[in-house]
């Protein structure tokens, strides 16, 4: 088997029941995706961030590092061996390709026609039949020697089963349940086991309508409850292999937009008992056309007219992430790609009639940004256009934290820059370990009225709230800051005892933010702090 983050080779010894490490085979590589054993006996796994294919041999324990699959793409996700003594890989997600490993040479290339390579992931594998088969989407292809033969799905076998135990059985595992099935007879046997895993990271918390603290965990998506009182997480149930990006108290319910979830959107109503099987399902669960998985839905806000929005990274080797008009009461859902060409929504505020809206020069994982500055712009939702666009902080690739100050300008925190950024009236590069400038945006004038370097590196994506006493209060990975939009000075107000890692909660004087497993809590009077685990 391949592991991450620094992409092992591991065996798994079952009669000693022991899991050895057999090592890197590549020191620039974080995850081995696939693994498949070639006509040569030796392992080959597929790998990422550099599409690269990796071997192990089990007789004399030598590792290699055969190289890149792909000049560009950085997601070789799929990897199997044929009988003819090729290695095929499946790669993407930019562009989808399939690569041709040749055992006795050491050659390789891509095989799948150019007609086929565009944004998407291909995969391989080896069919029943023995022959090893790409697909793409709903099309499929033989692939023998250095030829990708397009196919019909009937001409295309069924793929060897990875479940399939000695005398037909069949097994998988849903929960802590192990379930083992003989096709020929209809047995079911079932098996528990507690083995509990690593703990999981809190990605994202929020106050509901109820004014209970929820939260998402990270892969898989355990909605949270917090009870603070007893200083525990309440796990409600599971809601997706990905992570909750965004929550939104509204009209009595809780919103959520999720990565990887059973929905992208998703209708939370507390009053009721939490339900994801049968007819009364509760979080309502909102799918819409051209909806993907993939995206990363960092902002969602209220707007004009009862209606929601919600900013989005586009989806796996995409640029353009959309803004989305969310009618919740009707569930009427409509998306608006590429508002800013090429970029991706990330941070949304509310300024009068209008929407402020701004953006990452990044698209979804393994996409190739072709843009250099992030943007800022204002939409208005009568006729759903965008009436003004400016780069804030010339330099910047990203842009997040928008908020509508009582004094009448949006302020937001820049940063990922490029090379130098404007600071003030001259170009500056940052200094050494500095990644944030906050701005101001006169959205009456449309002109940029302050920027300032942070005293703090790097923020907490849309991690911001006005607090009673007139001050911006948000979120750096070191702790507390505060921006004063009277006299617009920026200080870290407090420094965190623990590392950062998400946020957002803001209620009367408490902050409440998330590190790693934790829940944590920070009160400005009496400088306070209490965790939850």
């Amino acid at each position: 088997m391949g592991t991450l983050p620094h992409a092992h080779f591991l065996k798994l010894d079952v009669k000693a029941g022991k899991l050895i490490d057999l090592g890197r085979p590549s020191q620039t590589e974080e995850y081995i995706w696939d693994v498949a054993f070639g006509r040569d006996g030796k392992l080959y796994g597929a790998t990422y961030p550099q599409s690269k294919l990796v071997r192990y041999d089990p007789v004399s324990g030598a590792m290699k590092d055969l190289g890149r699959m792909d000049p560009v793409e950085q997601y070789a996700h799929f990897v199997a061996g044929s009988d003819d003594g090729f290695i095929y890989v499946g790669i993407g997600t930019s562009k989808a390709n399939i690569a041709a490993y040749e055992i006795a040479t050491g050659r390789h290339r891509e095989i799948l026609p150019a007609e086929f390579q565009k944004v998407g992931q291909a995969s391989v594998y080896r069919g029943q039949d023995g022959k090893v088969y790409g697909k793409l989407g709903n099309k499929f292809f033989r692939l023998q020697g250095w030829t990708a033969t397009k196919i019909t799905e009937d001409q295309a076998a069924a793929r060897v089963a990875l479940n399939r135990l000695k005398g037909g059985r069949r097994v998988g595992a849903t929960g802590h349940t192990i379930r083992v099935t003989t096709p020929s007879t209809g047995e079911l046997s079932e098996h528990t086991f507690d083995y509990r895993g690593n703990v999981l990271n809190v990605f994202r918390i929020s106050a509901g309508p109820d004014g209970q603290i929820y939260g998402s965990s990270i892969l898989p998506i355990h909605f949270l409850r917090l009870n603070e009182r007893q200083g525990t997480l309440s796990d409600l149930g599971d809601l997706g292999g990905g992570e909750i990006y965004s929550f939104l108290a509204h009209d009595g319910r809780l919103l959520a937009a999720a990565y990887a979830g059973i929905a992208p959107l998703m209708d939370f109503d507390p009053a009721k008992p939490f339900n994801v099987s049968g007819d009364e399902k509760n979080p309502a669960l909102i799918d819409f056309e051209g909806s993907d998985e993939g995206w990363r839905p960092q902002a969602m806000i209220e707007g004009p007219d009862d209606k929601v929005f919600i900013g989005a990274v586009s989806g796996y080797g995409k640029l353009g992430g959309p803004l989305v008009v969310w009618e919740v009461a009707s569930a009427k859902v409509k998306q608006y790609p590429n508002v800013v060409q090429d970029q991706s929504v990330v941070t949304l505020a509310r300024w009068k009639h209008l929407i402020a809206g701004a953006t990452t020069v990044g698209g979804g994982d393994g996409s190739h940004p072709t843009e250099k500055e992030a943007k800022l712009f204002l939409w208005d939702p009568k006729t759903r256009r965008k009436v003004f666009e400016t780069a804030p902080v010339p330099g910047a690739g990203m842009i997040t934290d928008l908020i509508a100050a009582p004094n009448g300008l949006i302020y937001g925190i820049a940063g990922r820059s490029i090379a130098a950024v404007e600071v003030g009236k001259k170009a500056t590069t940052l200094p050494k370990g500095t990644q944030s400038v906050v701005f101001a945006f006169d959205p009456a004038k449309r002109e940029v009225s302050m920027r300032k370097i942070a005293p703090f590196s790097g923020v907490v994506y849309n991690s911001v709230a006005m607090g009673a006493d007139g001050k911006i209060w948000g979120l750096a990975p070191a702790g507390i800051f505060a921006i004063d939009p009277r006299d617009n000075t920026i200080s870290l107000i407090a420094s965190s005892p623990t590392h950062i890692t998400g946020g957002f909660e803001m209620r009367r004087k408490t902050i409440y933010f998330t590190s790693g497993a934790e829940v944590w809590s920070w009160t400005m009077a009496a400088k306070a702090r209490g965790k939850a685990k």
